[in-house]
């Protein structure tokens, strides 16, 4: 094209307007690696606090932000409540707003985040204009269809109505890892010959930059002290996230000495399982060696990474393992289930070992295959890094997207 390729961006959040979590990140680094391969980008947003740092986003990006809060001050937005009160609304507005600007600007491609997709989807069906303009949309981890709390899934039922109805209307459909895209077909009924995998991904150099050998030895010693092992794992503090398998399978090893005498099992992050996790811990006699690391920042994450012994995982289930890539790109072999897109990253006697989700007997022997595997660690964690930088470095993902949005729209010259 002899004009810069013009894309219309529809998600809720964007890191650092609006938090750190893994979407927010996602679109952070989507946008910002597509402008710096010179597409004219457009990024619409839930409004951003006034305190909010915009200088990290491009200066090649146009940001237009939408109100998404309408509940009262006494509810949380992003409650399940909240959430069903707001997001519809949102999604809404949100494509009514694109249809508009789509009438004044010119947008070869317009690519959605999560629940974004609905409310465009449904609205362009009448709208000529937008005719032709290929839409891709990303449905990202699919924890509404995942649940194993009914109380959670009658809750979740107008989302999972609008995941499936926005998706099924778009064009092309985002699988993020190649394990998971029979997910897409069979949780959203989308055609599977629009299914296109396009992995999430972590930026390499901004993961390494923060590293120091002083910061590492130093966090080395604040959470696993004299330790001979350190395992960590980083996540919110949730039941799904299959932590109360792996106390169950380390204190099981300690008792049968399977274990180094000083080991330390440390949590980064939090959330409403803390307290549940606390105190099976203290049932089970190993307290003295769990840490409850809480929130860190970058710098202490990454360094934290690199100064661990392997990193585990044992999700019951899960989106793409983000946490997982930045585990193996600080070259740390990983203990993991086979759920969402880990099965893409971590392959056993590779750079891990893979267990079932659920299964705490598997689970155990997982854990005492790994520490068997010790002499491997280095070699495994080589292996991982390597695959890091060859498939999920954004700059190499944001590549395999522009190339996705040049096949579309040879496809609709076709």
């Amino acid at each position: 094209m002899s004009q810069p390729l013009s894309v219309a961006m529809l998600a809720r959040v964007v890191w650092p307007l609006h938090g750190y979590g893994g979407i927010e990140r996602h679109v952070f680094h989507l946008t910002t690696h597509l402008a710096r391969l010179g597409v004219d980008l457009t990024l619409y947003v839930q409004q951003a606090p006034a305190h909010a740092d915009t200088a990290r986003l491009s200066d090649q990006m146009r940001l237009v932000t939408l109100r998404y809060d309408y509940t009262s001050p006494w509810m949380r937005p992003n409650s399940i409540v909240g959430r069903q009160i707001n997001y519809p609304w949102y999604t809404w507005q949100l494509g009514r707003h694109v249809i508009a600007d789509m009438r004044q600007r010119r947008y070869d491609i317009v690519h959605s985040q999560g629940l974004c997709a609905f409310g465009y989807a449904w609205q362009r069906r009448t709208h000529a204009h937008t005719n032709g303009v290929p839409f891709f949309a990303n449905p990202h981890g699919l924890e509404e269809y995942r649940t194993p709390d009914w109380r959670k899934w009658a809750a979740y039922a107008p989302f999972r109505w609008m995941y499936s109805t926005g998706h099924r209307l778009a064009d092309y459909t985002i699988a993020t890892d190649a394990c998971t895209a029979p997910d897409v077909p069979h949780y959203l009924g989308v055609d599977p010959a629009k299914v296109v995998v396009l992995p999430s991904a972590i930026d390499v150099a901004e993961n390494l930059a923060p590293l120091d050998d002083t910061i590492r030895t130093s966090m080395r010693h604040r959470f696993g002290g004299d330790a001979d092992l350190l395992i960590l794992s980083v996540s919110r503090l949730e039941r799904n996230k299959g932590y109360h398998l792996l106390a169950e399978a380390l204190a099981r090893a300690a008792a049968q000495q399977k274990l180094p005498a000083r080991w330390r099992w440390v949590l980064v992050g939090d959330g409403k399982e803390r307290a549940a996790l606390q105190a099976q811990v203290t049932r089970l006699g190993i307290a003295q060696q769990v840490v409850f690391a809480g929130k860190l920042s970058d710098a202490e994450l990454q360094n934290l990474y690199a100064a661990a012994d392997f990193f585990a995982h044992p999700t019951l289930y899960e989106g793409s393992s983000l946490v997982t890539l930045e585990a193996m790109i600080h070259q740390r072999p990983v203990l993991a289930t086979v759920a969402g897109g880990i099965p893409d990253k971590v392959f056993p006697g590779v750079n891990g070992i893979l267990v079932p989700p659920g299964d705490g007997e598997a689970l155990y022997h997982g854990l005492l295959e790994m520490l068997a595997a010790r002499p491997q660690w280095q070699s495994w964690g080589h292996a991982g890094a390597m695959l890091v930088r060859q498939h999920f470095d954004w700059p190499v993902v944001a590549q395999r997207t522009l190339h996705a949005y040049h096949q579309a729209l040879a496809h609709r010259g076709r």
